[in-house]
């Protein structure tokens, strides 16, 4: 099966670890992430048994549906809130507090695919070619977003009162 796991359960056991995480670093609580895990590991289940193949960047992607939709069901704004406050202070440990306020707050001045691609890209290690898979979308368009993202994220950053983050080169490195 050219390159593909020979059982469902190694395909679980490779990737269940990483669609949690996924999912931890984007919802309020281990526990709906571990939820989302398990809805998006029934809709491989699914995909599987019909033969199809399944690979990480569908399972994120199936993974960030699911997401989407317990915001749809849910506070949002609140829970978008706490999941980006662990997420920046889990990727950014150097950093001190004021640092990831400053942080998740301009992340939350993203539009919601701005801030995806920027935390697959920072958070998730992903590259361009499977964010495009996760976001449905073509690379040259994952590109053009991450570009345009940190260039948001910059000015949401350098917008926070000089904050050193933003002094110090901003998301992407850059000396301004």
């Amino acid at each position: 099966m050219d390159g593909q796991p020979d059982s469902f359960d190694e395909v679980f056991s490779a990737n269940y670890a990483l669609i949690v995480r996924y999912a931890e670093r984007r919802l309020p609580t281990t526990s709906l992430a571990e939820d989302v895990a398990a809805e998006t590991f029934a809709a491989a289940w699914i995909r599987w048994s019909v033969g199809e193949g399944v690979e990480l960047p569908w399972l994120y992607r199936v993974a960030a549906n699911k997401v989407v939709d317990h915001y749809r069901s849910s506070s949002r704004r609140q829970a978008i809130e706490e999941a980006l406050a662990r997420a920046a202070g889990e990727a950014h440990g150097e950093l001190d507090w004021l640092d990831r306020i400053a942080l998740q707050r301009a992340l939350l001045k993203l539009a919601a695919r701005d801030r995806e691609v920027i935390m697959l890209t920072y958070w998730e290690g992903l590259s361009a070619s499977d964010i495009a898979v996760v976001i449905d979308a073509s690379v040259a368009s994952v590109w053009a977003t991450l570009s345009r993202a940190r260039k948001k994220l910059r000015a949401a950053l350098e917008d926070s009162a000089d904050h050193p983050i933003a002094r110090k080169g901003g998301i992407d490195g850059h000396q301004r």
